[in-house]
């Protein structure tokens, strides 16, 4: 395994309205980094005080979601050198799976609470799709 010493910014937003909690929000999209093959194996984590520190976060907030990513077989840790992706995370097809139904059901629940209804819901995705679809096609919008 090859390691990387340079670090990808991770561009992460925390919902403080959320009722979802912070280290769950940052844990999440760092695995959704990972399942999306942003980062890859051997791509070394942003510093642990240089990510609380961009996200206005306590440190504490992220050791504990590198431990549990750690115990969870996304990244390991190495000491003296930080924290780097394990290999064959990006190909957990479960762990996918159980990713996007966990955002898909944040989604729906706000969603809900604000009165939208199913069809609301599905409209409003098909607008955020179709300029999706043209970028991935290459077409300008």
């Amino acid at each position: 395994m090859q390691i990387k010493k340079d670090t990808k910014p991770l561009d992460m937003k925390i919902d403080a309205r959320s009722a979802l909690p912070v280290y769950e929000q940052v844990k999440q999209g760092i695995k959704l980094l990972i399942a999306s093959g942003y980062l890859g194996e051997g791509d070394r984590l942003v510093p642990i005080r240089e990510l609380a520190s961009q996200l206005r976060i306590n440190p504490n907030t992220i050791v504990k979601v590198y431990y549990q990513l750690d115990v969870e077989g996304y990244i390991y840790s190495q000491p003296g050198s930080g924290y780097f992706v394990k290999g064959g995370a990006a190909q957990k097809q479960e762990e996918r799976d159980e990713l996007f139904a966990s955002i898909t059901e944040d989604y729906v629940s706000k969603a809900s609470n604000l009165g939208f209804s199913l069809e609301d819901m599905i409209s409003q995705l098909e607008k955020k799709i179709t300029p999706t679809k043209r970028e991935f096609q290459g077409e300008s919008l």
